[in-house]
């Protein structure tokens, strides 16, 4: 879980509580407890499994399928090694393929580890800072009981609105409907770089092309909100120093999460193919130093807000949309040694210097 998401947790559960939190990152976690204490207690805790001992209502968020076996099933750390409990409440908010997560939910439902609710989230680290993430969630029949629903909606208001967590179905209908919509937006986005890319290619005004597809209809939430073009829409990423958000790699395993779920469904999901591959080359090439998907792959002479700077290839990102200025090599002008641009790689945020920018310094992202 990100730092956005706990701070609405301990920012808006009860006061006299304490929120008992555990993480790999042990530095993280001091972090979150020097900024966030002033808001009720918190306790750093050392394994999933002491969580569990001391909370009747868990939220868990990893990034992968066997991390989450790891903290819910390890014998001697995981949930289950915390003994039986009713009255438990796990949600799991980690984007997972939907047969693990109905086989990690089987396996401690019926070990008496709790009740087990997949409750994927969708909104990106806007939703989360603002606290109106959606969440789509998932659980078995005899869990769906007056008390357990609205101790759900209430634990996730925390972090949403109550309209916005949603019951999708059975254990693991809330991981497919998560996955259908990163399908839809990841392939869409791919499909909005490349459109831009052309179309600015093509000599198109980028304010112009953008307003006319925004009236249109090619508009949508990817292009309306998420726009890769720089400067064209003031809140999207690509026109705010290119923030690191969602990984290139993460958009990657979530569309092949979708594309397996497809698969299994013996549904076509070509279309997700075409696009998992755009966002592999984006995550394999050395050059990309955005912190999300790399899509267009274009090459462009077309001048932006800088004059010095070309924007020479569309690189986007699955949630937050950004176009990186890439293969510097090709720009005709070498930037002055006191220009400063911002690069970002994923969350790590590192910095990248191509030969050519000789600032003292680069400006990362948060």
């Amino acid at each position: 879980m990100g730092f956005h998401m706990a701070a609405n947790v301990r920012k808006k559960m009860d006061k006299s509580a304490t929120l008992h939190v555990f993480d790999v990152n042990e530095g993280i976690c001091q972090r979150f407890q020097d900024k966030f204490s002033c808001h009720g207690l918190i306790r750093i805790a050392s394994s999933s499994k002491d969580v569990a001992q001391h909370s009747m209502t868990l939220i868990t968020m990893v990034p992968m399928d066997e991390h989450a076996r790891e903290i819910c099933l390890h014998p001697e750390t995981g949930v289950v090694a915390a003994g039986p409990s009713k009255d438990r409440l796990i949600l799991d908010s980690s984007t997972l393929s939907v047969s693990a997560a109905k086989d990690i939910g089987q396996q401690l439902m019926d070990d008496g580890a709790g009740i087990y609710i997949d409750t994927p989230v969708s909104g990106g680290a806007p939703g989360a800072e603002a606290g109106t993430l959606s969440f789509f969630c998932g659980s078995s029949s005899s869990s769906q009981s007056d008390l357990t629903v609205r101790r759900l909606k209430a634990t996730l208001s925390w972090m949403s609105a109550s309209e916005r967590v949603i019951l999708c179905g059975r254990v693991g209908a809330g991981l497919t409907t998560k996955l259908v919509n990163n399908y839809i937006a990841l392939a869409s986005l791919a499909v909005a770089a490349q459109g831009a890319a052309f179309g600015v290619r093509q000599g198109l005004d980028p304010q112009t092309l953008y307003q006319c597809v925004k009236g249109s209809t090619g508009a949508s939430l990817v292009w309306n909100a998420m726009c890769p073009v720089p400067g064209v829409n003031p809140h999207s990423a690509s026109s705010n120093s290119f923030k690191a958000g969602f990984s290139s790699r993460l958009g990657l395993k979530d569309i092949s999460l979708a594309i397996k779920a497809g698969e299994e469904a013996d549904i076509d999901v070509s279309m997700g193919r075409v696009a998992s591959e755009l966002y592999r080359q984006a995550d394999q090439d050395p050059r990309t130093t955005v912190s999300l998907s790399s899509l267009g792959l274009v090459m462009l002479d077309v001048k932006f807000a800088n004059p010095l700077l070309h924007l020479v290839r569309v690189l986007t990102t699955p949630q937050s949309g950004c176009i990186s200025m890439m293969r510097l090599d090709r720009l005709p002008h070498k930037l002055p040694e006191d220009d400063h641009y911002a690069l970002c790689r994923s969350q790590e945020a590192m910095a990248y210097d191509c030969g050519l920018i000789n600032s003292k310094s680069l400006s990362l992202g948060n």
